[in-house]
This record gives structure tokens, sequence and C-alpha cells, in this order.
């Protein structure tokens, strides 16, 4: 990428924080939730969606929250609106660099708890990415769909096509 594209990247992220932020004051009275697994700087980033109007908990370590490089999926509900999103993944991609999975939960069938529809998880296992055959996302690629996606809904097909199964190469034998 050449630096005028990362720079744009930058400014694009930037303008969406700040274009976001007013929208985001009332957010923790909508019933959506942003859950943080306990990692790196966490609490940091927690205090810092708090005093941007967002629900948010982080939950008790299990044996699945180890580390940041380990913990570097987004899980992200159906429900979570396109503008929170615009808050919150600049926000996880500044306070976790290793952020590379971002995968919208049930997009492959799975019935989860209603409750997950309306959840943000920052930190997912890496192993649950690998179970699913979750694909990589470049993080400025992440930022830069998040500036041009005009609806949720077109959100979700681009997370749906990054996370199409990549074909298996036959070895040749």
């Amino acid at each position: 990428m050449s630096r005028f594209a990362a720079r744009l990247c930058l400014v694009m992220a930037v303008a969406l924080i700040c274009a976001a932020s007013s929208l985001s004051r009332a957010a923790a009275d909508t019933g959506y939730t942003v859950e943080v697994a306990d990692v790196g700087n966490s609490r940091d980033f927690v205090s810092v969606l708090q005093g941007k109007g967002y629900s948010t908990v982080i939950p008790p370590k299990n044996m699945w929250v180890t580390d940041q490089q380990s913990n570097c999926g987004v899980w992200i509900g159906k429900n979570v609106p396109l503008e929170m999103l615009r808050v919150v993944l600049p926000e996880a991609i500044r306070f976790n660099p290793y952020l590379k999975f971002f995968y919208i939960v049930g997009d492959r069938g799975e019935k989860p708890p209603q409750a997950v529809d309306n959840t943000v998880h920052v930190g997912g296992h890496i192993e649950a990415a690998l179970v699913k055959k979750l694909n990589t996302i470049d993080q400025q690629e992440m930022l830069a769909q998040l500036g041009k996606a005009a609806t949720l809904e077109e959100l979700h097909r681009y997370l749906h096509e990054k996370n199409k199964p990549k074909p298996v190469e036959k070895s040749a034998s």
C-alpha cells in the first residue's frame, strides 16, 4: 500500500470516529454491549468506550483468554448498528494490534443466544477462528470498508465474502 493510501485510510478512520462520536453518546441505553477479553490493556479500552457512552463488560478470565496474539478475533452480533461498529472497531484495533479475524456471528447458520445478536466481542480466541476456517482480514482494509459501507447489510456482505473458506489445494502425489 502506498504512503498516500495508508494516510488516506488513517484520515478516513479519524473522520469516522469524529462523525460517529456524537451518535455514540446515547449508545449505552440502546441494549448493545461490547464484551472485551481481559488481555493487554483491555481495561483502558473499556474506559475509552464507556467515555463514549457504550455499555461494556470484561467477563471473568477462562482458559481461552490468554494474550492479545491469541485473542485476535472480533465476533460481531448481527444487530449491532453500523454506527456503533464505526466507533468500536477502530478503537479495538488501536488497543489490540493483533486483531485479524472479523466475523458476523451466525453467518454460517449458527443459532447463538439472542443476546449475542446485540454484542460485539473483542478478543475472540484464534482457535475458534481456525475451527471456523475464517480468513484473516487486514486491519486497514477493515477500517476502509467500515468507511465505505453505506448500510449494515453491505458490511455484512463484505465480511461474508471475505470469510468464505478458501479452496483446499490438492497436493500432487
